[in-house]
C-alpha cells in the first residue's frame, strides 16, 4: 500500500482510481452519512478521534473520507455555484483530490450536540492546536499547514488530515509538506 502516494493540483489520479482496502463506516454528520475510508487509516484515525474526545467537551467527528472522482465534480460544481471562482481556492479539481486516495479525513465538530456544518477555525483553536501537535503521533499529518500555501497550493485546512504513516513524525518534527518530504526523497 503506497501511503505516500501525492495527489496535488500536478498530481492526478485517474478518474476510475478506486483504491483497495475500502470499509464502509456511519459517521453522523449532517445525518448519519455513509463514508469510506482505506482500512488502516480507519483503524488509526478512531483512536486518534477517541483520545481528543476525552480532552475536548465538543464531540469531535469523521466528515469526510474517500471521494470519488464524480463526486468531487459534484461539489466543486456546487461550491463554483456558491462562490464563484474562489472556489477553487479551497476545493480540488476532479482528480486532484487527495480524497480519491481513502488516505484523506477531514474531521468535523459537534457543538452543543448540533453538528457544526460551517464551522469557523477561532473557534476550534484548542482542538487545532493539539491536532498540529499530536496527529503524527497516529500517523496523520495536517496535509495543508498554515504559511504552505505556496507549497500545497491550498488554503490553511487544519481540518485535513492524511494519512502517510511511520514518516509522519519526520514529517512534524521538521515542518514539512508532503511535497516537500517526496522532494527531499527523490
Amino acid at each position: 500500500m503506497n501511503y505516500l502516494i501525492l495527489v496535488n493540483k500536478e498530481n492526478k489520479l485517474d478518474k476510475d482510481y478506486i483504491p483497495d482496502n475500502l470499509v464502509k463506516i456511519t459517521t453522523k454528520t449532517g445525518g448519519n452519512k455513509t463514508i469510506y475510508l482505506n482500512k488502516l487509516v480507519y483503524k488509526k484515525i478512531r483512536k486518534l478521534l477517541k483520545h481528543m474526545n476525552k480532552l475536548f467537551s465538543t464531540e469531535i467527528v469523521i466528515d469526510s473520507g474517500y471521494r470519488p472522482y464524480t463526486y468531487q465534480n459534484m461539489l466543486l460544481n456546487d461550491l463554483i455555484k456558491e462562490k464563484g471562482n474562489d472556489a477553487y481556492k479551497s476545493i480540488a479539481l476532479p482528480g486532484t483530490s487527495e480524497h480519491q486516495t481513502g488516505f484523506a479525513v477531514d474531521i468535523g465538530f459537534y457543538k452543543n450536540g448540533l453538528y457544526d456544518e460551517y464551522f469557523k477555525i477561532e473557534e476550534y483553536l484548542d482542538e487545532f492546536k493539539w491536532l498540529n501537535d499530536n496527529a503524527y503521533k497516529y500517523g496523520f499529518i495536517i496535509r495543508y499547514p498554515k504559511d504552505k500555501e505556496n507549497v500545497t497550493g491550498y488554503i490553511y485546512e487544519p481540518w485535513h488530515l492524511r494519512y502517510v504513516g511511520k514518516i509522519s513524525k519526520f514529517i512534524y518534527e521538521n515542518n514539512l509538506t508532503l511535497e516537500e518530504y517526496l522532494e527531499m526523497f527523490n
